[in-house]
């Protein structure tokens, strides 16, 4: 029996199988922020090995990569000078206290006029003597963000060529960003 001589139940029955079988239509800008984010890992990874990135993901079609502290600076410095990538524009760069899962970290948000894409780098550091090397020998601009950094969330950069406060008074207390700093009077 072909389909145009079957009951009207029969064909009512087959039609919501066959739209179950349609694939869903994939999203153009995760395949495309997808493609981004699986050339940028196989690039650092041939470089560095996997074990440099901790992590790799899409946050709102953007490349994310949180890279091990101690690899950070050479991380950064490769996607800056390799020809290819130049990602030579630093757009953002910011520190946050996880208190909860024990970790601040920063985020440092570049661009690459080659490739006409953006990338998040982040880098975590145990709260308790929090550090992570310094990249203001690579971005001389990012020099007051990690005294911001520094001053506001307690996170030293060592390596940086004048590492003390930009915001607050010498004699102030504790870091006012930390998500455990208590106001005094």
């Amino acid at each position: 029996m072909s389909e145009e001589t079957k009951a009207p139940e029969a064909t009512k029955a087959a039609a919501p199988q066959a739209a179950e079988e349609t694939p869903e239509p994939v999203d153009p800008r995760i395949e495309s922020a997808t493609a981004k984010l699986e050339l940028l890992k196989g690039k650092i990874t041939a470089q560095f090995g996997a074990d440099v990135i901790e992590e790799a993901f899409l946050a709102k079609f953007q490349p994310s990569f949180v890279i091990k502290n101690e690899s950070w600076p050479a991380v950064v410095e490769y996607l800056k000078v390799t020809d290819e990538l130049s990602f030579v524009y630093p757009e953002a760069m910011a520190g946050t206290d996880h208190m909860a899962k024990g970790y601040c970290e920063v985020y440092l948000y570049v661009h690459s006029f080659v490739l006409d894409m953006d990338v998040a780098l982040k880098v975590r550091t145990p709260r308790d003597e929090a550090a992570i090397p310094s990249v203001a020998h690579i971005f001389s601009g990012v020099n007051w963000e990690e005294r911001e950094i520094f001053d506001l969330v307690g996170i030293k950069f060592p390596g940086h060529p004048d590492m003390r406060r930009i915001m607050l008074e010498d004699h102030w207390q504790g870091h006012p960003l930390r998500k455990d700093y208590v106001v005094m009077d």
